[in-house]
């Protein structure tokens, strides 16, 4: 691709460019503002819609007040030794997060976020750390806050291509579609922070990128189309564990496969194939989404069962559920199997034994179940009606590789050197996760607010170049 020049004339300027209105690109605004400068944030969608609009529990973060008060032992060091032990993440990258998400807990408080005193061990994380804060709220507190510190948004702006000094290779500014018809450009006079999100809803990026997630149901945000990694691959960025997906077990329908539905996971019932046989242990710690989904995609037709019960559906699930999936219910399990197309002496036989092992055993002596969800809880049987069933998925939500950064949030390039004055935050961006490593839910919303601030903090610093 043939780079751009610098244009003789620029339709609008602003020291701080981002490029993207979501969970990293809005917090970044926002403190950019508050640091004097002048920002634009540039979204493609007519409206704010990340990811975080579609998810129904919110960020974790340790060391808070809250944990305190209820007698939460829980520190950044604590979240960091999780972050480098079993996501087995970059150990810089790890510790700027831990040693600055609690301040960022607090500016969300001082936004109006009003985190609660309800919280919850996500799956893999080895304190109660979760908060229970719907993703379309935190999206309008976000909004609203940067709009009142004056940050303009300009939406249906879409960011095309980067425009690079030549000699210096410094970005100056960007390329933009308005509205899919007029071309604009646009100047930066300090930085460009990128903050589009990931790419799993570009076939074509999935399938060089993450080419076994062909098949798999995206269900990330409708913009997360890829266009930040283009802009910065085009000017030699270089990347870090890209391609690899966040993999949750959704409840969708699986016919239309038309897009973001309910995510089932680990809600304390049992997963099972057409045979009517489970295939993992549902409540497991660490490995729930990746194991979960990768060993249901392995069942015949890619499809797999929640069972669950009367109790699980009033108790464990209640948090789980965005109520939009309807249940298949039935007064028997055999007629349940009947319903959902599954061999009802295989389904009868499985609930039988997984009853009778919590009966007898206390945990589920076939994989070893000893959790109700995640790590809280023992399993409980699934003996009461009305009985519910889900029809199940592989899905991804997002990838946890992408552009390479240091503790600066600068992007680099292959080489490893800073591409000047060009900055990334959020799914975008790769290093928190590595490939073998397990994924800490609830950690990927932190990071984004995490860094995309401190993108700011670090962007509001450089020169402006005229």
């Amino acid at each position: 691709m043939v780079p751009i020049g610098v244009p003789d004339k620029w339709d609008y300027e602003s020291d701080i460019i981002v490029v993207g209105a979501g969970t990293a690109g809005l917090p970044a605004a926002w403190v950019a503002a508050d640091k004097g400068a002048k920002v634009c944030v540039l979204e493609l969608l007519p409206y704010a819609a990340p990811s975080l609009s579609l998810i129904n529990v919110g960020p974790a973060f340790a060391g808070t007040d809250v944990q305190k008060e209820l007698g939460i032992d829980d520190s950044p060091e604590d979240y960091y030794k999780d972050g480098v032990e079993l996501a087995k993440g970059d150990p810089e990258l790890w510790r700027v997060f831990a040693d600055n998400q609690l301040e960022t807990y607090y500016w969300c408080q001082q936004i109006g976020m009003g985190f609660g005193k309800e919280l919850f061990a996500p799956p893999a994380h080895r304190k109660k750390r979760g908060i229970w804060k719907k993703g379309t709220e935190m999206t309008r507190v976000l909004e609203k806050a940067a709009k009142e510190k004056g940050v303009e948004i300009l939406f249906s702006h879409r960011a095309e291509r980067l425009i690079v000094d030549p000699p210096t290779r410094r970005v100056l500014g960007l390329k933009v579609k308005v509205k899919d018809k007029e071309e604009k450009y646009f100047k930066a006079k300090k930085a460009v922070i990128l903050t589009t999100g990931g790419f799993g809803r570009n076939p074509e990026l999935v399938a060089e990128y993450g080419p076994e997630f062909v098949n798999w149901l995206p269900t990330m945000a409708h913009g997360h189309l890829g266009d930040g990694l283009k802009m910065a691959l085009e000017h030699g960025a270089g990347t870090s564990h890209i391609g690899h997906a966040v993999c949750g077990s959704f409840a969708v329908d699986v016919d239309s496969r038309s897009g973001v539905m309910d995510f089932v996971g680990y809600a304390g019932g049992i997963f099972v194939n057409i045979h009517g046989k489970r295939f993992a242990d549902e409540g497991m710690r660490e490995k729930f989404y990746g194991l979960v989904s990768e060993e249901g995609m392995r069942q015949p037709g890619h499809i797999w069962f929640a069972i669950i019960d009367d109790k699980i559906m009033k108790t464990t699930l209640r948090h789980h559920m965005l109520h939009k999936a309807k249940p298949v219910q039935a007064d028997t399990i055999e007629e349940l199997a009947e319903k959902l197309g599954i061999n009802p002496s295989g389904l009868k036989a499985t609930i039988e034994k997984y009853n009778h092992d919590l009966d007898t055993l206390g945990y589920d002596s076939e994989f070893g179940r000893t959790t109700l969800e995640g790590c809280e809880g023992k399993p409980i049987k699934i003996d009461t009606p009305p009985f519910y069933g889900y029809k199940c998925t592989g899905a991804t939500s997002s990838f946890k590789g992408g552009l390479k950064i240091n503790t600066k949030m600068q992007v680099l390039n292959q080489y490893g050197e800073v591409i000047p004055s060009l900055y990334a935050a959020g799914e975008l961006t790769g290093g928190l996760w590595g490939n073998d490593g397990t994924y800490l839910p609830c950690t990927m919303v932190t990071a984004a607010m995490v860094f995309g601030r401190l993108a700011a903090m670090n962007a509001v610093k450089e020169p402006s170049w005229l």
